[in-house]
């Protein structure tokens, strides 16, 4: 009986151990054991975006409802145009061009003989009216344009062809005040004409239709003076004073000087002369239409100093 009543008696101190202690229990622990308890009861939230915890940028997917959507027709039509067919149709139209284009070169190239031609005489005077305004510093530009560069383009008509010094202070286009297509020019050395000379000249008068031809000498020509001068001359330059000699010799027989022409001034213009004789003698192409009266054959004499042209040998003028 003893052991039984000390057994009932551990009994009643293990219960009421066990209820005390269920009784101590925290008030935050019990709170947090139910908040436990809800979790797992209540469905889980769904994570905010990472831009609304962070202040981060938009999801790709809501900035792309943000942004206006691009009007390709409206970009094209104001890039390119407004019909979109274009390209290939100016391929086109560019094709046809280019076929007229041929068309009108090769016309213009067979028009050098339709052209109105300038007589000697008006020639003449183009070309001394040119110098007097080159002398004056009143210089004409209207041939000298990007438009009369067009209007040559498609065929020539020069109306005169000068045969000058290689000088490089002698340039015919501007001595005479005239521009691009205006002149027909050949130059060497003290204005020394050979067959090639002849033949070029033969041209201008043959199929462009040019009806004056001024040989063109000039004051102090170097070419002249080492002829002058006489002595040894090494190369090729021999061929052009032996051309140059005979006038030369023609200006010291005649002694034709004064104190504004020396003999020097002198030998120039009987090698313009000399030199135009021979032109005017040179072919039938150059003879036939001289006689006739359809070519005119002069000479001239350039002033480095003054710019002043003056005509030497008019012999039908």
């Amino acid at each position: 009986m003893r052991v039984l009543k000390h057994i009932m008696a551990a009994a009643i101190i293990v219960v009421t151990a066990t209820v005390l202690a269920g009784a101590s229990e925290t008030p935050k622990e019990h709170e947090k054991a139910q908040t436990d308890a809800d979790q797992v009861a209540a469905p889980a939230e769904p994570a905010q975006p990472k831009s609304k915890r962070k202040g981060g940028k938009k999801p790709i997917a809501e900035h792309a409802r943000d942004v206006a959507p691009i009007n390709t027709d409206a970009t094209v039509e104001r890039i390119i145009g407004k019909d979109q067919e274009s390209a290939p149709k100016k391929k086109k139209t560019s094709h046809k061009k280019k076929k007229a284009s041929h068309a009108t070169e090769a016309h213009a190239a067979d028009s050098h003989s339709t052209a109105i031609p300038v007589d000697a005489e008006e020639a003449v005077k183009r070309l001394l009216e040119g110098n007097r305004r080159y002398i004056a510093g009143k210089n004409s530009s209207s041939h000298r344009t990007a438009q009369r560069r067009a209007e040559v383009a498609k065929g020539q008509h020069p109306f005169a062809v000068i045969v000058g010094c290689s000088d490089s202070r002698v340039p015919p286009e501007i001595l005479f005040d005239q521009g691009m297509g205006d002149l027909f020019v050949v130059r060497s050395a003290g204005n020394v004409i050979d067959d090639i000379a002849i033949g070029s000249i033969e041209y201008a008068v043959e199929h462009l239709g040019v009806q004056l031809v001024m040989v063109l000498g000039h004051e102090r020509c170097g070419a002249v003076d080492a002829t002058l001068k006489g002595g040894a001359v090494g190369g090729k330059l021999k061929s052009v004073v032996d051309a140059i000699k005979p006038a030369v010799e023609k200006a010291k027989a005649k002694a034709e000087t004064s104190p504004r022409c020396d003999l020097l001034c002198s030998s120039v213009k009987s090698n313009a002369r000399m030199v135009a004789e021979k032109l005017r003698k040179a072919s039938p192409v150059l003879t036939d239409p001289v006689e006739n009266g359809l070519l005119r054959v002069i000479g001239a004499y350039y002033e480095l100093d003054s710019g002043l042209v003056s005509l030497t040998y008019k012999p039908v003028l």
